[in-house]
């Protein structure tokens, strides 16, 4: 696996769990498992954007 993608990149990958997610076909447990794929890669993607300096960090709390 690359550990290179760019904030973009995880975006995709976020957006096609997503689309995948909603067909009608995905399990509720597949459908749970894409939902968290999802939501992790966008996580990764504000950190990517962060270490790009693309964005401000966030401050905690």
């Amino acid at each position: 696996m690359n550990t290179n993608l760019s904030a973009a990149e995880l975006r995709r990958w976020a957006a096609q769990c997503d689309a995948r997610a909603k067909d009608p076909l995905a399990s509720g447990e597949e459908y749970e498992r894409l939902v968290l794929m999802r939501d992790g890669l966008l996580a990764v993607a504000v950190q990517q954007e962060w270490l790009e300096g693309n964005i401000a960090p966030q401050k905690a709390g």
